[in-house]
């Protein structure tokens, strides 16, 4: 049996209304040398009948199922140990992809003498089960590794100017790095996994990234209440996050600017927060309760050299450390942003200032 060029990995739980699109949209693509690799964690619904049915249509469908759930990371490592393909893609359930999407992340990568793709994507809103608005993100040109600059510092300003970095499933990677040093996802972790994936394998990274400057993987976000997940309403786990993040910058050197730039993401991060408990349906005393335990933890934060990451940032760093010490500001503030965010009409304008901010 010929060995797939390319392992596509998705973990599948209690997603029988959701999967069918994606898994449609992946086998219909133009390239077609891959394996699917579907591993149901577990599920409680009708997922396995759905995954069984959809097997037997496509034979580059394998379907493994987990003898009890897991979580998304476990099930994406039994996936990359099952997995045949010279390139690893991970995508999510609930999610989509769009034409072409395969072929150009496989052909990008085969050109480019790099060991890691980075697309960008499309954000739908979704309200009531039905999508209300949708914008394209992290499609700007990124700024080019300076002489001199060394690879971590450069990861680390990428984390601070949008989100592209962060996830998994917009990004092709080589498989042979995955499995000569033995990378996986950490088990017990359900915030910020990918995040933690992505710096283990970045720090393995010699030849580079590459950039399509396109909107390829589809990401559905549900705006309706209480749909963030309760790890992100707990601040320590984003503190985890930060600490790998150190961890990853630890065999710099200590400088002004790399100090500013953690402090930077760190703001960008408080700012998740209160998104997280903004959106929550936690009563207001628990929101503003929430939001003092931050400021417990994080109210001393120093801020970073405007010289740094410049004037608009510095003054952004000001107004969220000053709001969460006043909960009823913050919470107002989030809520007006969110709404500019997510709202048809301002999601694009939204966009622009944040480049804008970022520039």
């Amino acid at each position: 049996m010929k060995i797939p060029e390319l392992s596509i990995i998705i973990p599948a739980y209690n997603c029988s209304q959701s999967i069918k699109q994606i898994v449609s949209s992946i086998i219909n693509q133009s390239y077609t040398d891959f394996e699917l690799i579907i591993v149901n964690d577990h599920s409680t619904d009708n997922t396995s009948d759905v995954l069984r049915e959809l097997a037997k249509t496509d034979d580059r469908i394998r379907i493994i199922n987990q003898r009890q759930n897991g979580g998304a990371s476990v099930a994406r490592n039994t996936g990359i140990k099952q997995s045949q393909g010279k390139y690893i893609m991970f995508f999510d359930a609930d999610d989509d992809i769009r034409p072409n999407t395969l072929n150009t992340f496989v052909s990008t990568i085969k050109k480019c003498n790099c060991e890691l793709v980075v697309s960008g994507f499309t954000v739908v809103n979704i309200k009531n089960s039905q999508p209300v608005n949708n914008v394209d993100v992290c499609t700007n040109p990124l700024p080019k590794q300076q002489r001199g600059e060394t690879w971590r510092l450069y990861i680390l300003k990428l984390l601070g100017l949008d989100g592209r970095l962060y996830q998994v499933w917009n990004k092709i990677y080589l498989a042979e790095i995955i499995r000569n040093n033995k990378l996986q996802f950490q088990k017990g972790v359900n915030f910020g996994e990918d995040l933690l994936f992505n710096l283990d394998y970045l720090a393995c990274v010699t030849k580079g990234i590459k950039f399509i400057q396109k909107p390829l993987y589809i990401y559905k976000q549900s705006l309706d209440a209480g749909t963030f997940s309760k790890s992100s309403l707990v601040y320590e786990n984003r503190l985890q996050n930060y600490q790998a993040l150190e961890k990853f910058m630890s065999a710099e050197p200590s400088t002004i600017e790399k100090q500013s730039l953690l402090n930077w993401i760190k703001y960008n991060w408080m700012y998740s927060h209160l998104l997280a408990i903004s959106s929550s349906t936690m009563t207001l005393a628990k929101k503003k309760a929430a939001i003092e335990a931050m400021a417990d933890i994080d109210g001393h934060v120093p801020y970073s050299n405007k010289d740094i990451i410049g004037q608009k940032r510095f003054l952004i760093e000001k107004f969220l450390n000053f709001s969460i010490r006043h909960p009823r500001l913050a919470l107002c503030s989030i809520k007006f942003s969110s709404r500019l965010k997510n709202n048809r009409l301002t999601a694009g304008l939204w966009q622009r200032l944040r480049r804008n901010i970022n520039r």
